[in-house]
């Protein structure tokens, strides 16, 4: 009876031990989306402004060459 009782006891801290590190991995597990979600959302932005940033980097040479042929015929 003695080791049938150890046996139990044994089997039930083994169980509160085992959805105490499941709770953890779980709640690790929700962290790590967030962050990996966070981290999407940031690299969304950063290729949006990125973009941004050609189109008037294409506006602004565009600009400086007209003013360039501008300034070439007011010349002439």
């Amino acid at each position: 009876m003695k080791t049938l009782s150890k046996l139990l006891a044994i089997m039930f801290f083994l169980g509160v031990v085992a959805c105490k590190d499941t709770k953890k991995e779980e709640q690790e597990t929700v962290l790590a989306k967030e962050d990996i979600e966070t981290i999407e959302t940031i690299e969304k932005e950063m290729e949006e402004i990125s973009e941004a940033i050609e189109k008037n980097a294409k506006e602004l040479d565009i600009a400086l060459e007209e003013l360039e042929q501008d300034i070439e015929n007011s010349e002439d």
